[in-house]
């Protein structure tokens, strides 16, 4: 399983403010894509009897970036005492076809529990890369990974991760730096 590190904070402003204040810090964009996932789980699994957390640990997604990759995928998340992610990583498994897929799933006791629709922008200056994720129409985050695609620059920990988007004039909540956009969609499916 790939190891990485990450940081996603949510912003409060609009998408429109946020992309002029990127624009103000010296970001530009570099790429944009659509990014659905159908999050499903076992059956036999009580949901009732486990935390947000728990759930999210049993699901497995069915990802489509659209015109660029399928694939089935696994999220492994360790967390602290806070619930701040401390490791985490990802098994990817290609698919061809995201209906097929879903059948297969259903085939095997597995159900759609709910579904994420992002739409990304990613904006870049000379120090950090970052996705914009506009979620389910609703919702903005900002990530931030480990590794740049479009900068030569790689963080070695989340500590300077955060110092690098602090430094930064960007509208975003500063008291949680491992939101997890997944669990507020699951806490929406489940009320």
């Amino acid at each position: 399983m790939k190891k990485e590190l990450e940081v996603t904070v949510k912003v409060n402003c609009s998408y429109k403010e946020l992309h002029k204040k990127l624009l103000d810090n010296g970001f530009s964009i570099k790429e944009e894509y659509e990014v659905n996932d159908v999050y499903m789980i076992d059956k036999n699994i009580d949901i009732k009897k486990l935390k947000k957390l728990e759930i999210l640990s049993k699901c497995i997604l069915v990802r489509d970036i659209v015109g660029y990759e399928k694939l089935l995928l696994y999220k492994y998340k360790k967390y602290d005492v806070n619930e701040n992610i401390i490791e985490q990583g990802k098994v990817k498994c290609p698919i061809l076809d995201i209906d097929n897929a879903i059948k297969f799933m259903e085939s095997i006791n597995y159900y759609t529990l709910f579904n994420i629709n992002d739409i990304c922008t990613v904006y870049a200056n000379d120090d950090i890369e970052l996705v914009v994720q506009r979620v389910n129409g609703k919702y903005i985050f900002i990530e931030m990974e480990d590794k740049a695609e479009f900068i030569n620059r790689k963080f070695n920990s989340i500590k300077e991760m955060i110092k690098f988007i602090n430094k930064y004039d960007i509208p975003f909540e500063r008291d949680n730096y491992f939101v997890k956009k997944a669990e507020i969609i699951l806490d929406e499916t489940l009320k």
